[in-house]
């Protein structure tokens, strides 16, 4: 099993499949969206977004809201920055408008990293089988007749490398960077969900307050009128 496990190891291929595909994504994408794809890289290998502890935390400093009013509340904010900021933007100035417009700047600009990162990543699927046909042409490049008899052994090698370069683009590609560009998609619907199920949540709660206020305040009206 490990004789079999090495036959299928070349580093020399792997180098050029590797190197060429991220020199050529860099090249193509820059190396902002690079660095912001290998973050997002990043986030997939921690928790999802926690909505249990934003909702609890929402369900905390509501009840604050509605007994104190948005100028005098000691809310204790989510744990989620984007949440909080929104959380914040209401608490200065008690429009929902306002709390509406921050939501929409932020889920536009999560959804503009999440689709540079995934850019980056089908950027580099396509690349890297082209640097594994790279590595296989290299590779052919090295055959060359033996002065000392041994053309068939140095011929085998070549053709190995030349087969592996070819198999590690594809596999770099498929394996890779395809499954990373749809693993940060997955992920960035699914916070999108929650985030909106929980900033509904909220602005009802907080909506239904306003509507008892009016509607408490409405007979005093009627008398005034009266």
């Amino acid at each position: 099993m490990l004789s079999e496990a090495v036959a299928f190891w070349d580093m020399g291929a792997l180098a050029i499949v590797l190197a060429g595909t991220s020199l050529a994504t860099a090249a193509r994408c820059g190396l902002r969206d690079l660095r912001g794809a290998l973050r997002e890289v990043l986030r997939l290998t921690s928790s999802d977004f926690d909505k249990s502890a934003n909702r609890a935390a929402l369900a905390r400093c509501t009840p604050e809201i509605k007994r104190r009013g948005h100028l005098c509340a000691e809310a204790t904010l989510p744990p989620d920055r984007s949440i909080a900021e929104l959380v914040q933007a209401y608490l200065i100035n008690g429009s929902f408008d306002d709390l509406q417009t921050t939501a929409r700047v932020q889920r536009t600009s999560r959804e503009i990293t999440g689709a540079q990162a995934m850019r980056v990543f089908d950027y580099a699927g396509e690349q890297a089988p082209i640097f594994g046909l790279v590595g296989t042409l290299f590779a052919l490049t090295q055959i060359s007749p033996a002065a000392d008899g041994e053309t068939t052994e140095a011929m085998m090698g070549a053709v190995g490398t030349a087969v592996l370069s070819t198999l590690y683009g594809v596999l770099t590609a498929h394996l890779f960077c395809v499954p990373l560009a749809g693993a940060i998609e997955r992920r960035g619907l699914r916070e999108e969900a929650a985030r909106a199920e929980l900033i509904e949540w909220f602005e009802a709660e907080l909506r239904g307050r306003h509507a008892k206020g009016r509607r408490a305040a409405a007979p005093i009206r009627l008398q005034d009128v009266a």
